[in-house]
């Protein structure tokens, strides 16, 4: 395994939080984002990159580190030492992929167990870390005949990838294993890309374009959103570049009512406003915090949107009855096309999980569908691989709504160019590129 250049000494306030993040993803009590946004401000702000990568890691690299683990211990810790476990999980991905010195790595997680008030492990977790410093090449070679250690997959769902989509399925899980690209939105509205990637160049911000939406640029290295030129007037914003092509398929006009249902984190909200001059724009979101940072993101672009908190699919909470002529709708699914931001997908998703949002996601999708006004169009959208979640979906939606049609992606923009995915029985599939976009899906409806 290769290790990443990282910190060398593990402050034990960022391992120790980090152990508190990653038991209760074990414990289903959360998932990534939200234990991370919760719990860094528990860390000195020079140890949060280290409390990350410590948590991305052990996401990213757990059907690997988890096999690893069950083979180097006799019995399985009981669910009251989960911590104990999520210590081990650290210790071994220190060992495997981060610069830590090994005699550090294995102290620190031995040291931890007594953080935990937990002395009796001691011994233990020591005995099991020395043996896999020992036996690490051999331990790994024999685990990974196993395919799911080999491509670091949860076994059922590399099982639907594999049936899915058996000519990109490696290409998929070498994209979902990786660290993603930080891809930065320019506000065409507001400045040119060209001109905003000559004003990142001056400061030694390496970029490239991306090759579908004409506002993304690829940043070579990562950086802090306030060394971004402009970031807090509005010039640019974070996100991916398969996220941008939404307001680039409905194309928003001057005076259309438009509704993005679903709407946060906010970044297609904030695209539709820049890209549509003077539209009436409607984001409905269930979760409070989540439409805080809608809020907040429109503030700084310096737009205005009514914002509505509610679930979209109870239409009769929220809507006036006015028809949308345009529709964003960017369903909850399974993220799978989106892992490497949420590795702990590979830790909680279950199959059972991707049936409960299909129904979800249809009746989300049946209930919008009558707000959208006859002649107008909607955009159904997921950052999902999974095609019962995607084509499939529409496939009922054809087969229940008399008034809907599909009709090509680029409809609304004959410009846009369709060099992106690939077409599937409805929509287009996007999967994720090791060094450019997420996974993603998208279809275009209208009403007649």
């Amino acid at each position: 395994m290769n290790k990443t250049n990282s910190t060398p000494s593990i402050q034990h306030s960022a391992r120790q939080v980090a152990i508190e993040v990653i038991t209760n993803i074990l414990l289903q009590q959360g998932s990534l984002s939200t234990q991370l946004a919760r719990r860094q401000a528990d860390v000195a702000s020079e140890h949060i990159p280290l409390l990350k990568e410590l948590c991305f890691g052990v996401c990213r690299q757990y059907p690997k580190l988890n096999s690893i683990a069950l083979h180097l211990l006799a019995h399985p810790f009981e669910e009251k030492d989960t911590d104990l476990y999520a210590a081990l999980l650290l210790g071994l991905y220190q060992l495997s992929y981060m610069n830590t010195p090994d005699h550090a790595a294995v102290h620190e997680t031995v040291e931890s167990c007594r953080l935990l008030k937990k002395d009796w492990a001691t011994k233990l977790i020591n005995a099991v870390l020395r043996r896999y410093q020992r036996e690490a090449d051999e331990i790994i070679m024999n685990l990974e005949s196993t395919p799911s250690v080999e491509y670091n997959q949860p076994k059922w769902l590399l099982k639907r990838f594999i049936k899915h989509w058996p000519e990109q399925f490696e290409e998929i899980v070498d994209a979902s294993n990786t660290h993603p690209p930080m891809c930065i939105r320019v506000n065409e509205s507001r400045v040119s890309r060209e001109t905003y990637q000559e004003q990142l160049n001056e400061l030694g911000i390496k970029s490239s374009t991306g090759d579908f939406s004409t506002s993304a640029l690829y940043l070579k290295n990562a950086v802090r959103v306030g060394e971004l030129p402009n970031f807090e007037e509005g010039f640019v914003s974070v996100q991916d570049e398969a996220a941008q092509l939404s307001a680039h398929i409905l194309n928003p006009k001057a005076g259309e009512k438009i509704l993005d249902a679903c709407a946060a984190p906010g970044g297609k909200t904030g695209h539709l406003l820049e890209k549509g001059n003077s539209i009436d724009l409607t984001a409905v979101e269930l979760e409070p915090w989540r439409m805080e940072k809608i809020e907040s993101n429109i503030q700084r672009l310096g737009y205005n949107a009514h914002l509505i908190c509610a679930d979209a699919g109870e239409i009769e909470s929220w809507w006036d009855g006015e028809h949308f002529d345009k529709i964003l709708l960017d369903v909850p699914c399974s993220a799978t096309g989106v892992i490497r931001r949420n590795p702990d997908i590979k830790i909680n998703r279950k199959p059972a999980d991707i049936d409960e949002l299909v129904l979800i996601q249809r009746e989300i999708l049946s209930r919008v569908w009558t707000t959208l006004k006859s002649g107008g169009y909607m955009l159904y959208a997921t950052c999902s691989l999974m095609p019962e979640e995607n084509e499939q979906q529409i496939q009922y939606l054809l087969e229940n709504q008399a008034d809907a049609k599909e009709v090509a992606i680029n409809t609304l923009a004959s410009e846009f160019k369709l060099e992106w995915g690939i077409p599937v029985s409805h929509g287009r599939q996007l999967f994720p590129a090791i060094e450019g976009h997420d996974g993603f899906y998208y279809c275009l409806l209208q009403k007649f």
